[in-house]
Parts: structure tokens; sequence; C-alpha cells
């Protein structure tokens, strides 16, 4: 990245360190990011004359590279390894001979000797320390902890005006609870608005590519939650093998990326409301208290009314929650995000506290967007367990996934799907975490019409061409209503995308040129489905219905078929 492209980013994560420096927080901050543009930003910071120029020496530390000393020459950030005298005696001519091979001094790799090393020049002059790339600590090899500690507490650092900065991925991860209580820690945006605008701009026109403003817009809101260098690296990327900047394919590479993180997975919704069959009374209610204010969030802004946060739908298997989720992010325009709850828990001691912190920020920063949990019953309760390591990782993880759930200012829509409702925990359900709980019920007599006809690709468009018929469509569709329906009582969406299935098979296996009746027929007499066992789901449905839904208008809509579903 060119210093002007160093020039137009957001330097406030840096200012808000030093301001908590100067009001003696602690002169410990700690940066949480993992982007090389980042810490170079910093350092140059650090290095001029708006920054802390007034640093008598500024060390960093890298436990590839080791101690050295920065500085910046001609525009360009320089490190000359920092190589430490030894006395002159055979033993310390050895040491330094051992050190660089010429006799100039011992250089420092070792983390506990470099930290004592740098003790002595915090305290004896003003100096900035920056310990970069640090992802582990092994206390009883480095002694980090116990010098952060003693610095964050040290009064004759403190009036020296010495700063440490610490760049690591995750706090939690590198230092224990007392640490973290003495350190200033900041979380660093990956990348704002206004610079991926201007980073976006600024490669276009070093690449002398034409971006007028609609498509900059769209490249911009495609490329956010992006750190600054996987931003440039995708914009890079695009151009190479598009020989432009390429919406779908920047889309595409982000999209490869976020799957890395193996807790987040971006889909294209290519779902509506027009490829659902049946659900009327759930689409008008969606379409009224979620979709318009979203649409229309100024009007929504001048009543006070918020954005809705989160969308419980539940209901037995099979009945289109999952599809339902996708296509309202059709029908409001925003990204869909899946977090993959089965890859959050891990065997290792604190990974799985850290995977989905790492999840639930990743996801807020490619926010606003629907968020997608399935079976999100899977993160249990937060009481419970036999106080084992296991047991206190998955109350830590609930207690982050509530703590999202409540948060006033969260950018995503979560849409949490779940088939036993009744184990959830009460946190889950209490007013205030999810502003919808919406049942899924077995579709009834003309929905069943609807589903089938959908999956005949006879309404919409997204589930695949129309299937030749052998008949007139009305007459089809008459003809389902009064032979097909009455024999697929209690049948899930799913298990009617299966029938029209095994009717296509039936009738290439007779070698048809059409579907036609005869091979509905079939499959309807065929398909068995425990009759007994649905009947004692729906009613066990009914009862989470009425004991969930807490709107009364919509319960009212919802009664007459549920009545009917029940006979």
């Amino acid at each position: 990245m060119s210093v002007p492209e160093m020039k137009g980013l957001d330097d406030g994560w840096i200012g808000e360190g030093l301001l908590k420096r100067r009001s003696n927080y602690s002169p410990v901050i700690l940066f949480e990011t993992t982007d090389p543009k980042r810490l170079e930003q910093l350092k140059r910071y650090v290095l001029t004359d708006s920054g802390c120029a007034d640093y008598e020496s500024v060390m960093v530390f890298d436990q590839w590279r080791g101690l050295a000393q920065l500085s910046l020459r001609e525009g360009q950030l320089v490190t000359e390894p920092y190589r430490k005298n030894v006395p002159n005696t055979p033993l310390g001519r050895r040491m330094a001979s051992a050190g660089n091979g010429r006799g100039e001094g011992q250089q420092l790799a070792q983390v506990k000797a470099v930290l004592k090393e740098v003790d002595e020049m915090l305290r004896n002059q003003k100096t900035l320390f920056i310990i970069q790339n640090l992802a582990e600590n092994r206390e009883w090899e480095t002694g980090l902890q116990s010098a952060l500690r003693s610095w964050a507490t040290d009064a004759e650092l403190i009036t020296r005006g010495s700063t440490i900065f610490l760049q690591t991925s995750d706090a939690t991860s590198l230092l224990d609870d007392f640490t973290r209580e003495l350190v200033v820690i900041i979380d660093v945006d990956p990348a704002t608005e206004a610079e991926r605008r201007h980073i976006i701009g600024t490669i276009g026109r070093e690449l002398e590519l034409e971006l007028p403003r609609p498509r900059l817009a769209e490249l911009v809101l495609a490329t956010a939650g992006l750190n600054l260098h996987q931003l440039e690296s995708i914009m890079l990327e695009s151009y190479f093998s598009e020989h432009r900047f390429d919406v779908s394919r920047v889309k595409g590479l982000k999209s490869e990326l976020v799957k890395k993180s193996g807790t987040l997975e971006i889909r294209d919704p290519h779902y509506s409301f027009q490829d659902i069959g049946g659900y009327g009374s759930i689409k008008d209610f969606v379409r009224k208290y979620i979709i318009n204010v979203l649409e229309d969030s100024e009007r929504a802004a001048r009543f006070s009314l918020p954005l809705p946060k989160g969308i419980l739908f539940f209901g037995p298997p099979g009945t289109g929650k999952s599809l339902f989720a996708n296509a309202l992010a059709t029908e409001i325009q925003l990204p869909f995000i899946n977090l993959l709850t089965e890859n959050i828990y891990s065997k290792w001691f604190g990974e799985s506290g850290q995977r989905m912190k790492g999840a639930i920020q990743m996801a807020e920063k490619m926010s606003p967007a629907i968020v997608f949990v399935d079976e999100i019953d899977r993160f249990g309760k937060r009481s419970g367990g036999f106080g084992d390591s296991a047991g206190e990782e998955s109350k830590r993880v609930f207690s982050q996934f509530l703590e999202w759930l409540g948060e006033p200012d969260r950018q995503a829509i979560i849409v949490g799907t779940t088939n036993v409702p009744d184990q959830l925990d009460e946190a889950f359900l209490r007013t205030g975490r999810f502003d919808y709980k919406i049942p899924f019920l077995y579709p009834g007599d003309e929905a069943r019409v609807e589903v089938m006809a959908v999956h005949l690709g006879l309404v919409g468009g997204a589930v695949g061409r129309p299937v030749p018929l052998g008949v007139e469509e009305d007459e089809l569709l008459d003809f389902l209503r009064a032979e097909i329906v009455p024999k697929t009582r209690h049948f899930s969406c799913a298990e009617l995308e299966e029938l029209v299935l095994r009717s296509k098979r039936i009738a290439f296996d007779r070698r048809a040129e059409t579907l036609d009746f005869c091979d509905f027929t079939r499959a309807a007499e065929t398909f068995r489905v425990d009759r007994d066992q649905r009947k004692r789901t729906i009613q066990t449905t009914l009862h989470q219905v009425r004991r969930f839904t807490d709107d009364q208008q919509f319960l009212n809509s919802l009664e007459e078929e549920m009545i009917s579903d029940a006979d």
C-alpha cells in the first residue's frame, strides 16, 4: 500500500490508544488486529510529527526477526537489528560472534531476553516498544504477562512517558483475566466504509480504470467486513483475472476468505417468496412487520421504531424454515450469512470462545445482513453441566451469543431456527432477544398444491425450469387438489418435494415424454408416512405455537389452519 493510500486511512483507533496512555489508564495498549496494513499504519503514525515522534527510541519486536530499532527514512520504514553489547571477554566475544558472525554484539530473539533488555530502556528514556504478531504465550518461557503487569503499574515508567504497544488477534488467548484488567484493549475496525471507498478509488486510478459512482458504491458495499490487506488483494486479483473490478468476482473472493474462518459462510440468496408454496399468513406477517420496516427505515426512525433484530422460526423438520430465511434475505436485499454452529465448539480449552467471538465480530462487520443460525438449540443452556472445562466452554459460548442477541447496537438480523423450542433456554425466548417467534406448520390443502406447483416449475423461477406436462397446467392443478391433496395430508414441504421428484422418476422410468396423472397417483400410493407419529408431532407443535407465539392477531390468522391440521 502506497504512502498516499495510508494518508486516507482512519487513525482514530491509534488516537484512542494514545489518549488512554496520556490519561494514564495504562502504559500498555493492546490492538486487536491481524491486518499487516494496520500494523504499518501504526508504525508510520508514531514516527511522524503528527503522531508521537518525541519518543527517544522506537523499538519493535517480532519473534522471527528479533528485536530491532524502527525509524522512517525518505518515507520508508526501516528496521535495524538491535545488538546487545557484551563484555570484552572470551565468552562475550564468542556470544557476539554467534549472534552475527562479525563480533558486533548479540542479537536478541528470545522473548524473555528481549523483555529484560527493553525493561531498562523503558525506565531510562522515553521509549515506545511495539510487540507484533504474537498469537500465543507460554508464560513459563516468556514471562510476558509478568512484564506487562510490572510495566502497567510502574510509576517510574509511567512518569517517563514510555509506552508499550501490542498487536495480536485476540487478547483473551494471549493474556489472563488479571493482566487484561491492567491493559487498554482497542478493537481495530477492519476497514470503514470511507476507507474502502478511498482504497478502491486509489487503486482504480493507479490502474487507470473508470469507476462511476454507482459502481464504486456497489464495490464498497460488497467488500464490507474485509480488512485493508484483504481489500487490496481482492481488488488486485479481480483486476488481474478480469481486467476490471468485477462485483461478482469480488463477492466470490470475499466468500472464499470468509469460509476459511470455518465459522461463517456467505451464501447467495436465490429464493424469493414466489419460490415458497403456501404460508400466506406468515408471508403477510413478515412483509408487514419486518420487510416494510426495513424498506422504510427513515419513517420507522421518525416513530423511534427499532428495526427487527431477531427472528425465531420454529416447527417440525421439513417445513421450510431454512428456505424461508433464505427467501427473506432476497426480499429485503441483504447478504445471507450462515453461522456454522457445528464448527464453533472445539476440544481445546478457550478455542470455542475465541471462535465465537471472531464469528460475531466478522458478522457484524459485514452487516446489515441476515445471519442464519440453524438449529439454534445447539447453544444449549447457561445452567447445568458438570463443572468441567467442556461445560465451562459451552457456558462461555452461550453467554457470548446471548450477549450478542441482546446488544442494542447490533447490526446483524439474526434468524434462528429450531425443531425443539421447548429445549431453548428461557433467556433466548425472553422479550427483547427475538422480536418475533414464527411457527412453521405442515402445509394445509391449498398450500400443498402451491408447494407441488413450485417444484414442478409452474411458479417461481429459482427451483428449475417447468416440467413437460401431458395435460394443461390448470387441469393438472385441479387433479392435484382432487386426488393428491387428500393422500398427502400432514406431509411436510420436504416430503411434497420428494413426491414430485418421485413422480418425475416414474415418468422417466416408463420412457414417457411428459408427466401425467398416473405418475402422481403411483408416487402418492407408494409414499409412506407414519401418520400416527405425525399426528403426535402436530399436537406437540400446536402446544408450542400457543405457548411461544406472543402476537395474538397473528395467532388468530393461523388458528383455522392449525385446527384443520390437527384433525
